[in-house]
């Protein structure tokens, strides 16, 4: 979820004030592409910790764990 309130709040904290406001209304189409830009490039930490977890319990009760040669390679 997009916190709205927090960044208009710290965009108006670090305006510099030397010249006059050029605030006007978001237009339909910029909102849903900043929306779709935010969405594409930032995600909810504990949806994403939920997945790693998930992964890590997979890859930890596989019973037949097969070794990656090129990781085998590496460590020699």
């Amino acid at each position: 979820m997009v916190d709205w309130s927090g960044l208009f709040k710290w965009s108006m904290d670090f305006q510099d004030g030397t010249r006059p406001s050029e605030f006007k209304v978001m237009s339909k189409e910029d909102r849903t592409w900043l929306e779709e830009a935010m969405k594409a490039h930032t995600f909810n930490d504990t949806d994403r910790l939920t997945e790693l977890i998930k992964q890590l319990t997979t890859w930890g009760n596989q019973k037949n764990e097969t070794i990656d040669e090129s990781n085998e390679a590496a460590v020699m």
